[in-house]
């Protein structure tokens, strides 16, 4: 009889860029370039010259709201199966 390899009761081992260290640190850093991105959108709706070039801040707050979301659920279902 063969030995199962790899038996269900052993804890995967996370590696060291999806540690929850890793995690929280991303998520502050993009929250500070999600504020930084909201700050370029005020800035371009304000000054006319800047209008078509709203895409960018608008992008960049849309891509980093979207991996705050993203890695905060990751986090989420990791605490729940524990």
């Amino acid at each position: 009889m063969q030995l199962d390899q790899n038996p269900f009761f052993r804890k995967p081992i996370t590696p060291w860029y999806d540690s929850n260290f890793a995690c929280w640190t991303l998520i502050s850093a993009m929250g500070v370039v999600f504020c930084f991105a909201v700050g370029g959108i005020i800035v371009a709706t304000g000054d006319p010259g800047f209008s078509e070039h709203i895409w960018f801040p608008g992008m960049l707050c849309f891509l980093s709201g979207f991996l705050v979301i993203k890695i905060w659920f990751r986090l989420r279902t990791r605490a729940g199966n524990d």
